[in-house]
């Protein structure tokens, strides 16, 4: 029978998952933070960074912090000091996490680079602000730590080389080279099937193709296969959302941020409930069915949807946002899960037995829309996007307006647009603000 959810099983026992205890050495996120990411055209694509931030917005809406982007394509560590004062510094940061490397590696010696990253770290540290050091994304290539070539050999030099630099510099140090290096390597012969597969799909159409009967069998072989391949999509240097979000994971868990979201375990008869991150009520159960509200004291890890293809590469991703449902005493068969009313996912007693991670509940056939949870994963994004939309406009503005010979027009609209950005960072948090949501269990009609 045809499955329309995927569902993530868990290691350990679900109504186990303990909220873990605040760690002073754990994420380097504070109350009252405003962390700027410095870094290249990487960064300046707003999708990693833009993940990274919505998440802690999901997963940290209890503090009160702000982000902002100061990515410039082609920039590397010397032009990012140059620019440092009107476009991060301006922002009077407390946080200034650094992302460079992929342009310093055309020409600048593993030597110079660390250098050259003491300096930006010195700077950091007079504007009172805590420094944190990305390594550069690899170059997705194909390349692997076996079999090293290209840039990569140079950006596994710097990575390695900021590794012992951050250890004696005492700062937080995110490795996502090494992370992503070997897992995109082993996925790049599949990348190029992925991107290959429209190509074969138009000309399966095409009757007057020779062989294409072989074509269509293959096609029908591909759906039918439940591993997919996967594109990161982009280019080898910017991969597109699958890619990004990748990075972001990779960033967030070196980094140590909290996978725990919230755990709920029900009996079917309705008679118990363990909830960890959050609060039931209302729980009734009759005719195999059961009810109940669930109000999260925080949110599931937002999934871009044109990135969501890339959880059946990297799972792990999903450890990030342990947002778990674990229904017990079922009959067997097949279930509804309604959430908020909206169909959200077809399952079995069985599946729900061992668990369910509700991050990731794709649509239901012939559902209106995604589900609730999928939905304002989907509105925390766009809130983030439309934030740093008035983040680029401001940051056209501060060169001039910082310039000695600024007037006070210039300054003053620069106030004006500081405000308008705060105003956007408002919007987020009321996006990622946790909200009552009703969970319907019953037996699918139909099967």
């Amino acid at each position: 029978m045809r499955r329309a959810i995927v569902v993530s099983l868990l290691v350990l026992g679900l109504a186990a998952v303990p909220a873990p205890a605040a760690d002073p050495a754990g994420f380097p996120l504070k109350d009252g933070d405003v962390w700027v990411m410095a870094g290249d055209s990487i960064t300046a694509q707003h999708l990693h960074s833009n993940y990274f931030e919505a998440f802690c917005y999901a997963r940290y809406p209890k503090l009160k912090f702000a982000f902002r982007n100061s990515g410039v394509g082609g920039h590397t560590i010397p032009s990012t000091l140059a620019r440092f004062d009107y476009d991060i510094a301006a922002w009077h940061p407390t946080v200034v996490s650094v992302e460079l490397g992929m342009n310093d590696s055309g020409g600048t010696a593993t030597d110079k680079f660390v250098a050259n990253m003491g300096t930006m770290v010195a700077r950091i540290r007079e504007s009172k602000a805590r420094p944190i050091l990305f390594a550069a994304s690899p170059v997705n290539d194909g390349t692997r730590a076996a079999r090293l070539g290209g840039r990569n050999q140079r950006l596994d030099e710097y990575a390695t080389a900021l590794k012992t630099f951050a250890e004696k510099e005492q700062l937080p140090y995110a490795d996502q080279f090494h992370a992503l290096l070997d897992v995109w390597g082993k996925n790049k012969p599949r990348e190029n099937l992925a991107n290959s597969l429209g190509i074969v799909r138009g000309l399966a159409g095409d009757n007057s193709v020779a062989g294409v009967e072989h074509l269509r069998e293959f096609l029908a072989a591909q759906d039918k296969s439940p591993d997919k391949p996967v594109s990161m999509n982009g280019d080898p240097v910017h991969p597109g959302p699958p890619g990004q979000l990748m990075m972001a994971a990779a960033l967030l868990k070196a980094l140590h941020a909290d996978g725990f979201v919230s755990s709920v375990a029900v009996d079917a008869s309705g008679k118990t409930a363990d909830a960890k991150g959050c609060e039931v009520s209302g729980l009734k159960s009759g005719d195999n069915t059961v009810t109940f509200d669930r109000l999260d004291e925080c949110l599931p890890f937002p999934i871009p949807e044109d990135a969501r293809a890339v959880l059946s590469l990297a799972p792990d991703v999903l450890t990030l946002s342990a947002y778990t449902l674990k229904v017990n005493g079922l009959k067997d068969g097949e279930y509804l899960l309604k959430v908020d009313g909206v169909e959200s996912a077809r399952v079995s007693a069985k599946e729900l037995a061992a668990g369910l991670n509700l991050t990731d509940l794709p649509r239901v056939a012939k559902a209106k829309g995604p589900n609730p949870l999928a939905a304002q994963s989907q509105a925390i994004l766009a809130a983030v996007a439309a934030k740093e939309g008035v983040v680029g406009t401001w940051r056209a503005l501060s060169q001039r307006a910082h310039a000695a010979n600024a007037n006070a027009a210039l300054k003053a609209e620069l106030g004006e647009l500081t405000k308008k950005v705060e105003a956007a960072d408002e919007k987020i948090r009321e996006a990622a603000r946790p909200q009552k949501r009703h969970f319907e269990i019953a037996p699918a009609p139909g099967v």
